[in-house]
């Protein structure tokens, strides 16, 4: 294994300080040995932002606008919100957070349907950012408490439809197809989003990739044998999860290859990670009570 490599593993573990628990750096490893392919499945639902607790203030609001630079995107806002949504259109809105993974990978799919209706003048495809805008008239907490969340308000003042199921392009785009009632060019809209779909799946793959190199249990394995080729694996599914309803495997054979032929290399590796982890973990807990803290930080309680 080489030294440089080595020494990123070992910058990564020593990064943790002691309002981590001391866990932390050894299941970073255990993760990405035992199936780092696991990020891949618990990243590519929306169901990794539920049951968090979400408590807005009863009212907040950006500035009233759109976005200059995405065609046919509305930028929806709590100022606005009834505004838009009771007009004589079909409104498709998705309520986002910029801390939520899952939002990130379905913004590119948010800016392909909004190109490719933006010439069609009774739909509208909108997104709320609810960490500055919340009116719990329009929309609960409660609903917010899972993200994204895709609703549909109809042009004849109907009840409100949420998208069920995956959050992807195919079935955000059949969303539309199937819930406007405006008449609309449907050929124009399938052709305009046919022309854009590679460049949407680039920009997928783009946010994927900036997710997994922020992820720190991806550090080790980036470096490990045959780790460049599980990550590209990864990004290949996860991209076509988000933008098709067939899931590209293209990458596992070769990196199932790589890790048959190299076995001995990889078991080496991580036995190397693991007693790194264990010297660095030991000299934090004697640093904490050499301070006068205790050897394992305490478990943060939560405030609700």
């Amino acid at each position: 294994m080489a030294a440089s490599a080595m020494r990123r593993v070992i910058h990564g573990l020593r990064g943790i300080n002691g309002r981590r628990s001391l866990r932390y750096a050894k299941t970073s490893a255990i993760v990405a040995i035992s199936g780092a392919f696991g990020f891949m499945f618990a990243k590519a639902s929306k169901e990794e932002d539920k049951n968090v607790e979400y408590e807005p203030p009863p009212y907040a609001s950006e500035d009233k606008y759109s976005w200059p630079g995405r065609p046919g995107l509305t930028r929806m806002v709590a100022d606005n919100a009834k505004e838009i949504a009771e007009s004589p259109k079909d409104v498709f809105v998705e309520f986002f957070s910029p801390d939520c993974h899952a939002c990130e990978r379905f913004a590119p799919v948010m800016r392909h349907v909004a190109y490719s209706t933006k010439d069609e003048k009774d739909i509208v495809i909108a997104q709320m950012d609810v960490d500055v805008n919340h009116d719990e008239s329009f929309v609960s907490a409660k609903d917010l408490e899972s993200l994204p969340l895709v609703r549909y308000f109809p042009s004849n003042g109907g009840r409100a439809v949420d998208l069920e199921g995956r959050t992807n392009l195919p079935e955000m785009l059949k969303f539309v197809h199937t819930n406007a009632k405006r008449p609309y060019d449907k050929a124009r809209v399938e052709k305009a989003s046919e022309k854009l779909l590679p460049k949407t799946k680039q920009r997928i793959r783009k946010v994927v990739k900036k997710q997994m190199s922020e992820d720190s249990q991806m550090t080790a394995l980036e470096v490990s044998p045959c780790g460049k080729l599980q990550i590209e694996a990864m990004v290949k599914l996860l991209t076509s999860i988000v933008s098709s309803d067939e899931m590209d495997f293209s990458g596992m054979d070769k990196s199932q290859k790589c890790m048959l032929q190299n076995k001995e290399n990889i078991k080496e590796f991580w036995e190397e990670v693991l007693n790194t982890s264990d010297g660095v973990l030991k000299g934090l807990a004697t640093k904490r009570k050499a301070a006068g803290l205790s050897e394992r930080p305490e478990k943060r309680r939560s405030s609700h």
